[in-house]
């Protein structure tokens, strides 16, 4: 095994070093026994879903009869994407089992962690940089999985020690992804292993660039690297051409010579597995077919998206199911409350030509599968073979059901066994069935007549952080002094327990610590994690020996606990640090020195921040406060830009080329759909405002977190329409942002929100038409300068829209009516 050291991953980057004490090891139950070189044999569960071609089928048969021997409960997880169905690869916890050994990751905790499936006990952890979304992987005697960090890591599987690690992406560059500050390229193209070969993917924005590597398992050398497939010309769905690529997020799938590589919410792509090279991707042709983060393969069909799809061509076939299994030439499929037991042998494809709707011949495959059998279920929630049964998961409920299915199957189980929860993911292994629940709760079953006692439980982690009179007084020194109690607060070295805990405690801010003693990291993670705070609300990273590339504008508070001696060092910091300061008041602290802070103060100034840095003295700290706007920035407070709607925006600032500031953050359920075109977002004082069904909506336009929400019931309805119409581009926006409120027409009134906060400052009514009773409704609105602008009684008439009419404006107002904004009295 060569050492630790700088390995190739393009000719023009190189893999980082680490330092192996990232690795908690806890000894459990005595000296762990060593893993043989085995995969996939019939009391391992390797791989999600068992082995490299994810067919959730293995040859194990479990005892007749299970029991729950134990049970753990683990901190429910958040999704990367809560609102995307095709996209739940880390919407619960994905064990393997290989040994007496349970291994999971952890996105809430940046973790892999192995527990003893007689017990259920620790026996060791291994803390990454970022969140561990997808299920590891065992092979021989290590154990793979991949994190948001943008690293493939290959630990030992006998006690979680590091062996060698692997970065994707071409730089430590990193960004806010999902609410937590990641990798630029996440590695969300979870490792497949064959051969001994190990296949995984970085990036997940083609535009930002997407790595596609094949290592050697045993030394992580590379054996190719895909980088270039990001921006290939292409067409996307609704046949437009343009530059982009497959996004690689879910588990990668392995069959023969081909490499299957999941897109998210699209198909997969196809790559030759010995070369890198890709086969096909079917991006336009299947553009409203199949599609998702879960991919698997037979030897002649994909199944993605509860879609069945040709292997040679990825030509769509038909529908299958959501949940599949298989062996030999039995495939299990099943949707909703029923499953079928098909017959993979029988299945046969014909071609057959027609022509589309703009007069082109194309061709199409019409696809036959013999149905064997079939059973009555609950309601699927998860589904696996393992030797002569089927067992399914269900809320409430696991069921195990008796194979082969009858012709007409009566939906009577082997067993059926009540538990707490919503079971997500199935593992059958050691003797033991493993459900893992939506919840966070991990259940093992174990043989019933083996079974003694009640089963063993092992509660969430609630170890309370240290605290101390220093701490307390320091934390509430620096949110006073720096008025800033939420966002993202960056603690640059030297951050105690007791400080963590105490900004938390005191503030509603997200604490990231940049630790550059490998100890100390281990050791603050672990007391985040039994205090069941990591993860959202703190996070601890370990800067590469070069150094940290950190996203400019995501902190709000930076606090730093020491300087470098060198003068120069001490400059350079100090501007590094400013760049990632959020405008509109982000506060760095840094440390008093008398002479000394003076002289950094002179040199950090030299190196000219920027006109919004104002350097002051509180109390302990010394501050720099990034005020007001970014140079050359400007505000969008109108649909179209301003008042005029000249769609020209005053921002200087924005130039070619862009890059990625952050991504994720809120879900947009609640948010108004594109289809019915509702107003545009705007943009004012680093708030983006965004109007949904019944809400108004700030984000922080800096890093993607919700500020507030509003309460607005029936705002939307107009432009709340799933079909295609003009929406807000033919009616016009219901509200205008300014400095200093948000004006909304909302029936008979124009309601004002504070800007800062959401609360309803006050609310304006047009007046009384003559020979009228009520106020008009108000429709139209504008905003210029002092003066707020109504619309009485909107008409709209979509009889008047041309074909192509989305820009051509047939809004109606009976009168408009002009007002002083601030007192709200009708000036003509």
């Amino acid at each position: 095994m060569p050492p630790l050291a700088a390995r190739p991953i393009h000719d023009r980057w190189r893999l980082s070093l680490v330092a192996l004490a990232t690795v908690l090891y806890v000894p459990v139950l005595g000296v762990l026994s060593p893993l043989g070189p085995r995969i996939a044999a019939g009391s391992d569960w390797p791989q999600w879903r068992y082995d490299a071609q994810r067919s959730a089928a293995s040859p194990e048969d479990l005892p007749a009869k299970l029991a729950i021997s134990w049970q753990r409960d683990l901190p429910k997880l958040t999704p990367a994407w809560p609102d995307q169905p095709k996209m739940p690869f880390d919407a619960v916890y994905e064990p393997i089992v290989v040994g007496q050994q349970l291994i999971v990751g952890s996105s809430h905790a940046g973790s892999v962690t192995s527990y003893d499936t007689a017990s259920g006990d620790v026996r060791w952890t291994f803390f990454a940089d970022g969140p561990v979304r997808f299920a590891p992987l065992a092979h021989e005697d290590r154990v793979y999985f991949v994190s948001d960090d943008g690293y493939l890591y290959c630990l030992k599987a006998a006690d979680g020690s590091l062996v060698w690690r692997f970065r994707g992406g071409p730089s430590n560059r990193k960004v806010l992804g999902n609410e937590r500050l990641i990798s630029t390229w996440p590695a969300r193209g979870a490792p497949v292993i064959a051969d001994g070969k190990v296949y995984f993917a970085a990036g997940i924005w083609p535009f930002m660039g997407i790595f596609l590597h094949a290592l050697d398992a045993r030394t992580g050398e590379v054996v190719w690297t895909n980088d270039g497939d990001g921006s290939l010309y292409i067409k996307q769905p609704h046949n437009t051409d343009s530059f982009a690529g497959v996004a690689p997020q879910g588990p990668l799938a392995v069959i023969g010579d081909k490499l299957l590589i999941p897109g998210g919410r699209s198909v997969p792509a196809c790559y030759d597995r010995a070369t890198g090279k890709m086969l096909y991707y079917a991006l336009a042709e299947n553009a409203k077919k199949g599609g998702g983060s879960e991919v698997a393969v037979s030897d002649r069909l994909i199944f993605n998206g509860g879609a069945a799809f040709d292997l040679a061509t990825e030509k769509y076939l038909g529908s299958i199911g959501e949940h599949v299994a298989f062996a030999g030439d039995r495939l299990y499929a099943g949707q909703g409350s029923q499953v079928r037991e098909l017959d993979l042998a029988s299945s046969a494809t014909k071609e057959q030509l027609s022509v589309d709707r703009k007069g082109n011949r194309v061709s199409s495959l019409n696809w036959s599968i013999d149905e064997l059998g079939k059973t009555a279920v609950p309601e699927l929630t998860a589904m696996i073979k393992a030797g002569s049964r089927l067992y399914v998961g269900s809320a409430g409920k696991l069921v195990a059901y008796d194979l082969p299915l009858a012709k007409e199957g009566s939906g009577q189980p082997a067993w059926e066994i009540a538990i707490e929860g919503t079971p997500g993911s199935l593992v059958a292994a050691d003797g033991k069935l493993l459900a893992a629940t939506l919840e966070g709760r991990i259940y093992c079953l174990a043989d019933a007549a083996a079974a003694a006692g009640a089963p063993k439980q092992h509660g969430l982690p609630a170890e309370p952080l240290a605290t101390s009179d220093t701490a307390r007084a320091k934390a509430a020194a620096v949110l006073k002094e720096t008025g800033v109690r939420d966002g993202y607060a960056l603690v640059w070295g030297g951050a105690s327990e007791e400080l963590v805990g105490e900004l938390l405690k005191q503030s509603q801010l997200r604490v990231v610590v940049v630790e550059p003693d490998a100890q100390a990291a281990r050791a603050l993670r672990t007391r985040l994690a039994a205090a069941g705070l990591a993860g959202e609300r703190a996070s601890v990273i370990m800067p590469e020996p070069e150094g940290i590339e950190l996203p400019p504008y995501f902190a709000s508070l930076v606090l730093v606990d020491s300087l470098p001696s060198d003068r120069d060092e001490q400059s350079a910091l100090v501007a590094k640090l400013y760049a990632s300061l959020r405008p509109f008041g982000g506060a760095m602290c840094l440390p008093r020195g008398g002479d000394e802070l003076n002289q950094l103060v002179d040199a950090a100034k030299g190196l000219k921040l920027d006109q919004q840095a104002t350097w002051k003295t509180a109390g302990e700290q010394t501050l720099v406060v990034r005020e007001g706007a970014l140079p050359g920035s400007a505000d969008w407070t109108h649909e179209h830009a301003d008042a005029a709607n000249t769609r020209v925006s005053k921002d200087s600032r924005v130039k070619a080329p862009l890059g990625l500031l952050w991504f994720g953050g809120a879900g947009n359920e609640a948010i108004l759909p594109r289809h019915g075109h509702g107003p545009q977002p705007q943009v004012v004082g680093g708030r983006l405002f965004i109007e949904g069904m019944d809400i108004i909506r700030a984000i922080d336009i800096y890093t993607g977190r919700v500020l507030w929400e509003a309460s607005l019931p029936g705002v939307g309805d107009l432009y709340n329409n799933t079909a295609h119409q003009p929406g807000a581009n033919s009616s016009g926006t219901n509200y205008i942002a300014t400095r200093d409120g948000i004006y909304v027409a909302l029936g008979k009134s124009c309601v004002v929100l504070d800007p800062a906060t959401g609360e309803r400052i006050t609310e304006h009514r047009l007046p009384v038409p003559v020979g009228g009773t009520e106020p008009p409704t108000w429709g139209y609105i504008n905003v210029f300068e002092d003066y707020l602008v109504g619309g009485a009684d909107p008409l709209f008439n979509p009889d008047l829209a041309s074909s192509r009419g989305d820009n051509d404006n047939h809004s109606f107002s009976r009168g408009l009516v002009v007002m002083d904004r601030a007192s709200g009295k009708v000036l003509w």
